[in-house]
């Protein structure tokens, strides 16, 4: 019978604090949820570790990046299915540094794992989303904005 002083501890489970890959979740007919170790450029502080962003996609909230509900009072509809040609890719962790661009789509620079209201991911490390709620490949940006005047 073996002496259990002798065997090593039992190891913490694995990466029981670490952050893992940032994960943008897309909510039928409402915003994209940023869930991860995420920073929005230009904000008043840096957070670190895990963080949640509720980012508008309607292109009709008066908080823009950010969510304020109008997708509710303006009707915007989309199932948050992923486009056919979204491609699967591999997850991986690491920040995710998304950056507004001058009334175009948000720009995420790092691992970022896109997820469908059905459950199909998309993982890239530069992603561009929609903002203005008219791209024909949402989540994704297509420049519609361009198209539409979004201002943003």
């Amino acid at each position: 019978m073996a002496d259990s002083r002798l065997q090593p501890p039992e190891a913490p489970a694995a990466h029981a604090t670490a952050v893992e890959g940032a994960v943008l979740k897309v909510r039928p007919d409402g915003p994209n949820v940023l869930t991860g170790d995420v920073v929005l450029a230009g904000a008043r502080s840096a957070p670190t570790g895990r963080t949640t962003l509720v980012l508008c996609r309607c292109g009709g909230s008066g908080n823009k990046p950010y969510c304020d509900g109008t997708h509710t009072r303006n009707g915007f509809r989309d199932p948050g299915i992923l486009p056919a040609a979204a491609r699967a890719g591999m997850r991986a962790a690491g920040r995710v540094t998304v950056t507004r661009t001058p009334d175009g789509p948000l720009e995420c620079i790092g691992p970022l794992a896109v997820e469908g209201a059905d459950g199909r991911l998309a993982c890239a490390s530069v992603t561009l989303l929609c903002r203005c709620g008219h791209s024909q490949t949402k989540p994704f940006c297509d420049s519609s904005h361009a198209r539409v005047g979004f201002e943003g």
